[in-house]
């Protein structure tokens, strides 16, 4: 299949549509948090971004964290170095070998941190939450039961990448030593295509609810949007009509859960 480089680049910068995160433990951006580490004028507002940019399992938000064991106040310190143990980046352990603090508190968070992230690099990145996937629903005008398969399956490939987080099988077993879990439930908005002038937009919506479990109360909703434009000539095309669909799904459904880790943190109470 040929697909004109206009195609190509806008299904590529859709991927660039911005997700939303809202729940009752919905956290700010990556450099928003960065900001407050680094600028907050109280240690309290630097304590908590410290905390919630070890909750986001991001690997960017390693170096700052990094920095932070510098920070003038001890429980900065201390909050960053337990951190960086929750973010489970063990490139970060060099510079935590070589930190040596004045204060106990901080000393004793860098070596809990030291023995977990040696224990990662040895037996490989932790487990920190388990997700079940739930009722997946397609809510669009578009009769088709592989809607709803195709974003189950994403779903699934997509959580499976997050870090921190596995995905259950139907015939999995759990144990009480297990992680906690939380149950993901979807449902595809939009599934679109419309005409601009010359051109076809092809646009998809994602929403997710996360469930605490095992009561299955919602925790937080994540959604995401993504588009791709193509020619007339292409949209008459149905294989590459179905495609491009396909793609902006996909898309959507990267754009929603690029900021899922800290609302699953949230949902799994951790």
């Amino acid at each position: 299949m040929h697909w004109s480089r206009r195609s190509l680049l806008s299904v590529a910068l859709s991927t660039l549509v911005s997700s939303t995160v809202s729940s009752a433990w919905a956290q700010p951006a990556l450099d928003e948090l960065v900001g407050q580490l680094k600028r907050g004028p109280d240690f309290r507002v630097r304590v908590s971004a410290a905390l919630q940019l070890g909750k986001s399992l991001n690997p960017a938000a390693s170096q700052p964290l990094e920095a932070a064991l510098d920070d003038p106040n001890a429980s900065v310190r201390a909050a960053a170095a337990a951190a960086l143990k929750n973010l489970g980046d063990t490139s970060a352990l060099p510079v935590l070998r070589a930190h040596n603090d004045k204060s106990e508190s901080v000393r004793a968070a860098v070596a809990s941190a030291i023995k977990s992230l040696e224990e990662e690099a040895t037996t490989g990145p932790k487990i920190k939450v388990l997700v079940k996937i739930g009722i997946m629903k397609n809510g669009t005008s578009v009769k088709s039961p592989r809607i709803e398969s195709e974003l189950a399956d994403s779903s699934r490939r997509k959580l499976n990448e997050l870090p921190g987080v596995h995905v259950l099988t139907e015939d999995s077993v759990q144990k009480a030593s297990d992680p906690p879990t939380v149950m993901v439930t979807g449902k595809v908005s939009e599934l679109s295509a419309s005409r601009e002038g010359s051109s076809v937009v092809y646009s998809a919506s994602v929403e997710y609810v996360l469930h605490t479990m095992p009561e299955q109360s919602i925790a937080a909703k994540v959604s995401g949007r993504a588009s791709a434009t193509a020619s007339e000539q292409e949209a008459s095309d149905k294989a590459r009509s179905a495609e491009l669909r396909r793609s902006v799904l996909e898309a959507a459904i990267a754009s929603a859960l690029r900021r899922a880790p800290p609302a699953l943190m949230a949902a799994a109470r951790l």
